[in-house]
């Protein structure tokens, strides 16, 4: 991740949050498809990413990266 995101829409830079669940099993997480196509298909199968959200301070638009 870059160390400086900006918002695709104003340029401003992006603030990172916390995502917070209702849900008493677990955190949210991403992991890599079975299948060798996609925009995931570079990750190990056993690999899995946290969602991060960031948002823009100006116009509010938020934003979900893998990390």
């Amino acid at each position: 991740m870059p160390s400086e995101t900006v918002c695709p829409d104003c340029e401003e830079p992006l603030e990172r949050m916390e995502l917070q669940g209702t849900d008493v099993m677990g955190s949210l997480a991403i992991v890599s498809p079975a299948s060798d196509d996609g925009f995931l298909s570079g990750l190990r199968a056993d690999e899995i990413l946290t969602p991060v959200p960031y948002v823009c301070p100006e116009c509010r638009r938020t934003l979900v990266y893998a990390e």
